[in-house]
């Protein structure tokens, strides 16, 4: 059975035998055949004169051993090896510039087209590329020198040259010219100084192969002969000169080298830097020299010497310049056109400062008085320093013409502009005198000083300070020096008042003995009165009107050319007849606009249109304004009646209303643009309004939801912007569970300042991802609120306005801006200035709130605040309306008993026209 088995099975094995025979000879057949040469990666395509550029690529593919070879290649570019067996790389090299033949900046440029090739000898491969050949660039870095200081080299990971020692003083010597008082030439001086080293950072962008040598210079555009029209050299108006301000002198002021100064030496005090080289100038001083780098550094320093003299100086500068490559390949920029770093000198110089007594930099000096100063030079010193003073540009009076300076000498004030400070003395006092004899002033608007250092005088001269700024401080001279009578021998009565073009004061009010017709009376500077405006005619008879005044500058176009237009707005509201109206309602508005025209009288202001706006019932207007940009007026107020398309909420609404005027021909008319008319269901108080906000803006108080706001407390203030009739209406309804009685409000410094009273003391807590709140703790009287809100009702900074005791009653009645702050005014019958003078009946009240934000309690806080306040000595007085002339005086429109007068009061706080 086996065998029969056997020899049955015995074929098929054979045959598949010989399937597997055929089958691997079929296998050996289809072998992949060897890929072609391939170089693998990209040689750089960019190198650098006298800096190695290399490359180790690698290749892969062919039967056999690959050999290599350049074609069209730069003759300083080569293969280490034309063949590579281990097939682990051949490296590309060469330095440009130097191999190949030496040729220097001939290797410079783009060589395109170059081929490496590889090849087994049967198959090959081809790797195009190109190199594009620059400058080796050289560079400088430096920060500003300061007299007297070393800096400190910091740290860096690049290859460096030895680090200098800068902590080793030097000394230097040259000659000064000395002047005389008229700066001619009086003789010379040599000064031997100390000197302080500093450095210039020199870099290399890539590290050479070969030692790098390269010439610098120290450079200034300082001329001594360039000389101010009228002198010639030599002389301190050519050393010292106009064009010659702001330029460092090489030689004195800095050196490469001190004429007495040992060579630097490494940080280890032991060895001199070998890389550094000076050399003379034409002058005899080391100002030039040669710097080297070793191979593979690529960031040197460069010592210079900064003189510490004793000449006030503002900041200085000059220039390094790398002017030339001495051996080595390198570049001087990439176009090699040289390299040059602007230096500059900052002086150690003591600072002179300028202070009034109470620490301020304004005030305001009356014409024929004399005021003490503070002057400031903090700092150590070992001798005396000296300042001249004059006035500077841009003051308008004259040192010697307007105004005298005196100083201290053995007790006694003596005429002179010179201050000295003994060594170890930081505070010396002197006075500003302004003589009123032979004073003049054609101008409209006061002169005003502006005090600095005498820079022509001090220039070139040793120990004398240089000033902290150019104005060191600014003193308006005044003229008017007793009150300004507004009603002495008529029945003329005050309402508002507003200051306009160089000074001028604009007083609206009405005449009681004639109609009480609607005046208003222009003044200058001076107090005289340029013009009369009878804003009523004679025919109409008016009962106590009660007009507002604003005044504008504004720019319109005249041509082509834009042009100042100078306007004011009054605006009364009455129940009588008005010449050329016709009336409305119980009580209308009545608005007239007027232009000055330079052409009228030699310069006057001159009607442009009237107009009589309202509703059936009584409107009453509380504040006019014009709009700077677009010269539109403004009127916010109050009515019991409904505008045009408006809806009445009961009681007293308030109104915005806007006029245009529209040109008719050569004629102006106005036309109402739109009234908008919002309030509660009581009656709502208006206190006034803004042109200057980014929409017209009205504030007041109510008792009541304006427009739906929330109620939150008994009155509420309030306040809203519109831009139309039926535009959206934006109500901020604020303040707290108490009054808050609204008198008057200004939008200032970005925000809405409202005053007012109450016997509340407020204060803003802060809340951690909430807004802020207004907070109210009672008081035992009635003190004035100063509220500031931004334009969406959060409250800022707040401010309280009471008597130190709490007993007296403190009411607000005007504010305004002033140099940052905000003065306010009101009356006040106790002693709100904490100077005593209680009389038991109204006093006019004055005061400036600092709107200087308050250090925390970690720091050591020097900064002057201008709080003060001020309380008239006048029974039966109230300062209703203030205004600011240029920041110099506040303007402050006043009633004693039924006198009105006009009263200026300085920056800080003195009465410039006393009423006794």
């Amino acid at each position: 059975m086996g065998a029969d088995f056997y020899s049955r099975i015995h074929p098929v094995v054979r045959i598949a035998i010989l399937g597997l025979f055929f089958w691997g000879l079929s296998a050996c057949k289809t072998e992949k055949d060897a890929d072609q040469p391939t170089v693998l990666g990209v040689p750089p395509v960019s190198a650098y004169l006298g800096v190695e550029y290399s490359y180790n690529f690698g290749a892969y593919g062919g039967e056999g051993i690959l050999d290599y070879s350049l074609t069209n290649a730069p003759s300083w570019l080569a293969l280490e090896d034309i063949s590579n067996k281990a097939r682990q790389g051949i490296i590309l090299r060469g330095v440009p510039g130097l191999t190949g033949g030496n040729r220097g900046e001939a290797d410079l440029g783009k060589t395109e087209g170059i081929n490496l090739v590889t090849t087994d000898g049967q198959m090959s491969g081809v790797q195009p590329f190109g190199v594009d050949v620059k400058y080796n660039v050289m560079s400088l870095e430096s920060e500003p020198f300061t007299e007297g200081e070393s800096p400190e080299i910091p740290g860096s990971n690049r290859e460096q040259c030895a680090l200098p020692d800068l902590e080793t003083e030097g000394e230097h010597s040259f000659t000064v010219n000395l002047y005389n008082d008229d700066g001619s030439v009086s003789g010379t001086r040599e000064l031997t100084l100390p000197t302080r080293r500093v450095f210039v950072k020199v870099n290399l962008d890539q590290p050479s192969v070969t030692r790098v040598a390269v010439a610098f210079e120290l450079q200034s555009d300082y001329d001594a002969t360039s000389c101010d029209a009228g002198f010639s050299p030599p002389h301190q108006n050519c050393e010292q000169s106009n064009s010659n301000v702001g330029d460092a002198t090489p030689g004195k002021d800095i050196v490469g080298l001190g004429s007495n100064s040992p060579m630097p030496r490494d940080e280890s005090g032991e060895n001199e830097l070998s890389y550094i080289d000076y050399e003379l100038d034409e002058e005899g001083f080391f100002t030039r020299g040669v710097i080297t780098l070793e191979p593979g550094i690529t960031e040197c320093y460069l010592p210079l010497e900064v003189v510490e003299d004793s000449f006030p100086e503002p900041a200085e500068s000059l220039r390094l310049a790398l002017t030339e490559v001495r051996s080595g390949l390198a570049g001087l920029g990439s176009g090699n056109g040289g390299v040059v770093s602007n230096l500059s000198i900052q002086d150690n110089e003591p600072v002179l400062s300028i202070e009034t007594v109470k620490g301020g930099s304004r005030d305001t000096l009356n014409v024929g008085d004399v005021r003490e100063y503070l002057a400031r030079l903090p700092g150590e010193r070992d001798r005396d320093i000296f300042a001249k003073l004059t006035h500077t540009e841009g003051s308008t009076a004259r040192l010697g013409t307007e105004f005298v300076i005196e100083r201290l000498e053995d007790g006694n004030w003596v005429e002179n502009d010179e201050l000295v400070f003994p060594n170890g003395t930081d505070e010396v006092p002197f006075r500003i005198r302004v003589p009123a004899a032979g004073y003049t002033n054609p101008a409209f608007s006061d002169r005003f000083i502006l005090l600095g250092v005498n820079q022509d005088f001090q220039a070139g001269r040793e120990d004398y300070a240089r000033g902290e700024s150019d104005n060191l401080i600014r003193v308006s001279l005044n003229e008017l020096t007793t009150p300004l009578a507004l009603n002495g021998a008529d029945g003329f009565v005050a309402t508002d008042m507003a200051v306009g073009h160089e000074g001028r004061v604009f007083v609206s009010g009405y005449d009681g003995q004639d109609n009480d017709r609607v005046q208003v009376r222009i003044f200058d500077q001076r107090g005289n009165l340029l013009q009369q405006v009878a804003v009523s005619a004679a025919g109409d008879s008016l009962v106590t009107p009660n007009p507002v005044i604003n005044v504008v500058q504004r720019k319109v176009s005249q041509g082509n050319i834009k042009v100042d237009r100078f306007e004011f707005v009054v605006s009364y509201s009455t129940d009588q007849p008005v010449a050329g109206t016709n009336a409305l309602g119980a009580e209308d508005i009545v608005t007239s606009l007027y232009w000055f025209d330079v052409a009228s009288n030699g310069g006057e202001y001159v009607s442009s249109w009237s107009i009589r706006t309202g509703t059936a019932a009584e409107d009453q207007v509380r504040w006019a304004g014009i709009s700077r940009d677009a010269g539109y007026v403004l009127l916010a107020g109050e009515t019991n009646g409904v505008f045009d398309g408006q809806q009445g909420l009961g009681g007293r609404d308030s109104f915005l209303q806007r006029i245009d005027t529209e040109l008719d021909g050569n004629s102006q008319l106005p036309a109402v643009a739109w009234t908008r008319q919002a309030g509660s269901a009581a009656d709502d108080s208006v206190a006034g309004g803004s042109a200057d906000s980014v929409m017209p803006l009205l504030f007041g108080s109510a008792a009541g939801s304006v427009e739906g706001a929330p109620v939150i407390g008994g009155i509420d203030a309030f306040f809203y912007n519109t831009f139309g009739a039926n535009a959206e209406l934006n109500v901020y309804q604020v303040g707290t569970e108490g009054d808050e009685v609204v008198s008057g409000g200004l939008f200032f410094a970005g925000a809405l300042w409202l005053i007012g009273s109450s016997d509340g003391l407020y204060s803003v807590l802060e809340r951690e991802e909430e807004d802020p709140v207004l907070e109210r703790d009672p008081l035992s009287s009635t003190a004035g609120f100063l509220l500031g809100y931004s334009s969406t009702g959060t409250p800022g900074r707040v401010f309280s306005l009471n008597d130190e005791n709490d007993q007296a009653n403190v009411r607000l009645s005007g504010l305004t801006g002033f140099d940052g702050d905000i003065v306010v005014a009101g009356s006040t019958d106790g002693d709100f200035a904490n100077d005593g003078v209680v009389s038991g009946t109204t006093q006019g009240i004055l005061a400036r709130v600092s709107l200087v934000p308050e250090a925390g309690s970690d720091t050591e806080d020097t900064t002057f605040r201008n709080n003060w306040r001020y309380q008239l000595d006048g029974d039966n007085s109230e300062i209703l309306d203030l205004e600011n002339f240029r920041d110099d005086e506040v303007v402050a429109l006043s009633r004693v008993g039924s006198d009105w007068f006009v009263l200026l009061f300085s920056p800080e706080g003195e009465l410039l026209t006393p009423l006794n």
